[in-house]
């Protein structure tokens, strides 16, 4: 009887421990649109992914965070293989984040980045499902209207689609790739 009781435990515990594995992988999984058509985490399929929440009008944040990555990449490429590596750049400023211009941005920093976009009900339901936070700040005097500050951290995912990491001291960027790409 008892040996029965502990097959039951075990395996109650597996499947809450499937169950739990299952819904933290979809709960980082989206539908997004690109200038290539709508895509999913599941597009970029034995990918890794290099995922980052920001917009084209930021004035410092942005383009210093997608500067540092292009330069530790292309630092990496001697010491790994950068062909399966993928950086979804995702805009929190989708009123003024066309898709063309915003491939090209995020191209200019990677040549296999995409440029991402939700529409504003989406774009909140995803920022908070990864704890991205950001607040649309008016400017009174600009002629851009507002400034979004924002998180920034980056989120690094598995070929398999797990969350693996979120990179939030970008002054230890070199040594986390270099650890996710060996060991996952």
């Amino acid at each position: 009887m008892a040996r029965v009781m502990g097959i039951i435990a075990v395996g109650v515990f597996l499947t809450g421990l499937l169950w739990w594995s299952v819904q933290k992988y979809h709960s980082y999984h989206f539908n997004a649109q690109t200038l290539g058509g709508e895509v999913s985490l599941n597009t970029f399929a034995n990918k890794y992914k290099i995922v980052y929440f920001g917009y084209m009008s930021c004035p410092d944040v942005c383009p210093a965070t997608l500067a540092l990555l292009q330069d530790t990449l292309q630092d990496l490429e001697d010491e790994t293989d950068l062909s399966d590596v993928v950086v979804l750049f995702i805009t929190l400023d989708p009123k003024r984040d066309k898709l063309e211009a915003l491939d090209a941005y995020v191209k200019h920093f990677y040549p296999n980045a995409y440029g991402l976009r939700f529409e504003e009900p989406t774009l909140q339901e995803v920022t908070k499902r990864y704890g991205v936070k950001y607040e649309i700040i008016p400017l009174k005097d600009s002629k851009l209207g507002y400034s979004i500050a924002h998180s920034s951290s980056l989120y690094l995912f598995d070929k398999q689609g797990f969350l693996t990491q979120e990179v939030s001291n970008l002054a230890t960027l070199k040594d986390d790739l270099l650890s996710f790409f060996t060991n996952h």
